[in-house]
């Protein structure tokens, strides 16, 4: 704007030159309207700056920072009001947990609780995966919101099997330091849900619910039956396209009337 104007005075100033050859004193119009220009460029940068940290704000806890990026180009796009969509979740949890947890002293089961959990999260966020909450032990993260992620169903499976991964290597350091090796069970399911700021008026959070995600959770459940490192739903498996997968069974679950056919993630 300022600097269409500053064109305007000056092609103004020319026609009245050409026509009747006078010059007009506009040097004092031409600071103002360059000090406008330079106003217009501060306040847009404010704006932008403040976009961001407001994205910063609501989503830095939840996505990683070079997801924080993506979304601050067009931050206007983006909020934290409950909406549906077809996403993919993943629950991770530790496999006896209780009796793991009365055998060490507290201090060490919480640096070796935070360890795990510092290497799990970093590879969900490694992931383009968008952490949701701990659950004592447990890890549960999403894919497909705040950002959208055509391929949320590969990167969650890619997430989980490079989870398992990254534990054999933490695993490697808790026993040099004497402490018992874990195992985790992973179960991970796509399809439509809920997802939103969600929560009290005295706390909230960004999260998932719906069937969909209560099946996640159950299929983690299953994994430790089957010997199974990562379990993934039926709608799962369909969206990786020929991702390796092994058929394990056909199971009842609560809350569905018809059986549920559940895979193992492989190694692609």
């Amino acid at each position: 704007m300022a600097l269409a104007t500053l064109l305007l005075v000056v092609l103004g100033n020319l026609a009245v030159w050409a026509f009747a050859q006078l010059l007009l004193p506009i040097a004092g119009l031409l600071v103002l309207v360059l000090g406008l220009f330079a106003l217009q460029l501060f306040v847009g940068y404010f704006l932008e700056q403040r976009g961001k940290r407001r994205l910063a704000r609501l989503f830095g806890q939840y996505v990683p920072p070079e997801l924080v990026e993506e979304m601050s180009r067009d931050p206007q796009h983006y909020s934290m009001a409950g909406r549906s969509a077809e996403l993919t979740v993943l629950f991770a949890d530790v496999r006896g947990f209780t009796t793991l947890a009365e055998s060490m002293p507290p201090g060490e089961l919480a640096q070796l609780m935070n360890d795990y959990l510092s290497a799990v999260t970093d590879v969900i966020r490694a992931h383009r995966g968008t952490l949701d909450k701990y659950i004592g032990d447990a890890v549960v993260a999403f894919w497909g919101a705040p950002v959208a992620d055509p391929q949320h169903a590969r990167h969650a499976v890619m997430a989980g099997l490079a989870m398992q991964a990254a534990l054999q290597r933490v695993n490697q350091d808790f026993v040099a330091r004497g402490w018992p090796a874990l195992q985790i069970g992973i179960g991970i399911n796509t399809g439509s849900m809920v997802v939103g700021d969600m929560g009290s008026r005295h706390r909230r959070a960004y999260t998932v619910l719906g069937d969909a995600v209560n099946l996640a959770s159950r299929l983690q459940g299953l994994s430790a039956q089957y010997g199974a490192g990562v379990i993934i739903g039926e709608a799962t498996r369909q969206a990786l396209g020929d991702w390796p997968c092994r058929q394990l069974d056909e199971v009842t679950v609560r809350g569905r009337k018809a059986p549920v056919a559940i895979h193992e993630a492989l190694a692609g």
